[in-house]
């Protein structure tokens, strides 16, 4: 599998279960893929963080949007999930989606109100 490389960064994979992700910080870029190629978004991160208990909402400081969602892993295995991730940067992990992290929680922003309201139910 051959990851995507530019003059300024080198893309190395780490691999959560299935999953292989490089996220980098100097160009703000995640992809996943798997032994068989690219995951889409949506599947890579409900794989790696679908678990992850919503928190709830709070406003946002730098994000790309004004509220962000709070994500809490459920166990100290699913929190190492988070490591793939830099901390303190938002990535840009599909369309309309950031992630970011401190290392203990999972916080996603969206420019997508619906998608902001489908994702925060139950919170």
């Amino acid at each position: 599998m051959a990851m995507e490389k530019n003059a300024w960064c080198d893309h190395k994979p780490a691999w959560v279960g299935r999953i292989a992700v490089t996220a980098c910080d100097d160009c703000g870029r995640i992809d996943w893929m798997s032994s068989e190629g690219v995951v889409d978004s949506s599947e890579a991160i409900a794989a790696l963080f679908g678990s992850y208990d919503l928190v709830g909402a709070i406003d946002a400081l730098g994000a790309p949007s004004p509220e962000v969602l709070v994500y809490a892993p459920p166990s100290g295995r699913k929190r190492r999930h988070l490591d793939t991730l830099p901390r303190h940067a938002w990535m840009k992990a599909g369309p309309h989606i950031w992630l970011s992290t401190d290392g203990e929680t999972l916080l996603l922003s969206t420019t997508q109100q619906l998608m902001f309201e489908n994702l925060n139910r139950g919170a």
